[in-house]
């Protein structure tokens, strides 16, 4: 089995969309903390908001992704987030990652690809 371009778009929108989310949250909690009541200072951030479109959009490509591909070929594909959120926090928050950490990123993406592409 070969994913379809329209399918391997779906994916990659639902991988950038995921770490897109966490920026965004990561973003909107660290600009609320200052707020009064953190609840209504974080709804009050438009990345909050982007962040929670980003989750429906993604979950809407996700299904859109699974009627046309094996669930054993999306799943581990969808969870290359994983590699790449800390990845992320470490360019745009200038977050530390230790040596381990990027190591374990490293091994998510390359499990990722063996189970992914055990499943084509």
């Amino acid at each position: 089995m070969t994913l379809d371009p329209t399918t391997i778009g779906l994916l990659a929108y639902c991988i950038a969309a995921e770490i897109g989310r966490e920026l965004c949250f990561k973003s909107a909690a660290d600009g609320a903390q200052s707020a009064t009541h953190y609840a209504v200072g974080l709804a009050q951030r438009p990345l909050l908001w982007l962040g929670l479109t980003l989750w429906t959009s993604e979950a809407v490509a996700l299904v859109l992704a699974l009627e046309r591909a094996p669930l054993s070929v999306v799943y581990p594909i969808t969870n290359l987030p994983y590699a790449g959120i800390p990845i992320a926090g470490a360019l745009l928050f200038r977050e530390r990652l230790s040596r381990s950490q990027m190591a374990g990123a490293a091994l998510i993406a390359v499990g990722v690809v063996c189970v992914g592409a055990s499943g084509l």
